[in-house]
């Protein structure tokens, strides 16, 4: 099985190479540090899974994702992350995740998921499923998208063309999720990712 790490934290790379080399059918074929890299490699090498930190440089987790799902049905993806938010965890589903874990999971916890999810199974970290279960979701996925988009920093503009959408359109869902989340500006919006955890690696 041909695997592609993506994180910009290079220990934890190395971390996550190491764990899985104790499987010797498993190889490593790739470890990037950005959302660009990753896309490239999946084009180049469709690995048939993909290990997937939701804070990613130059595009977020939830674009990327819906990327690889929707071009290459063979490859797995597991996500990655340090936001424990309902919300995310739906969003990442409905965009075709096959796992979605905790970074906060043990060596063996990893290598069970990674086994069930090669296995055809979604697997969910217990954090995570405690949440889906209490959560309470406000934003639709494009919503959702956008939100993570200015998180990252970018324009109205830059998130149109991102997302092939008019500038308008983008305003629209801006104004909306704002609405929602009962915040003015995108300072306040900042301020509730961090309140929310949203802005964790």
């Amino acid at each position: 099985m041909q695997i592609v790490i993506a994180d910009d934290h290079q220990l934890f790379r190395e971390g996550l190479r190491l764990i899985l080399s104790i499987e010797s059918q498993w190889q490593v074929i790739a470890e990037v540090d950005n959302a660009q890299d990753l896309m490239t490699q999946v084009q180049n090498q469709t690995p048939d899974l993909v290990l997937l930190d939701y804070r990613m440089p130059g595009g977020g987790a939830v674009s990327v994702l819906s990327y690889i799902k929707q071009r290459f049905e063979t490859t797995r993806v597991i996500c990655l992350t340090g936001v424990n938010s309902a919300g995310l965890f739906r969003q990442l589903l409905s965009c075709g995740a096959d796992a979605v874990l905790l970074k906060e999971i043990s060596a063996e916890e990893l290598l069970a998921a990674v086994r069930s999810v090669v296995a055809g199974q979604q697997v969910l970290s217990n954090s995570v499923k405690q949440q889906l279960e209490n959560g309470v979701d406000k934003l639709t996925s494009r919503e959702f998208q956008i939100m993570d988009l200015v998180l990252e920093g970018l324009t109205t503009a830059e998130i149109a063309e991102r997302l092939s959408l008019s500038p308008r359109t983008v305003e629209n869902h801006r104004y909306s999720l704002m609405k929602k989340l009962d915040v003015r500006n995108s300072a306040e919006l900042i301020q509730f990712a961090q309140q929310q955890d949203l802005l964790s690696c």
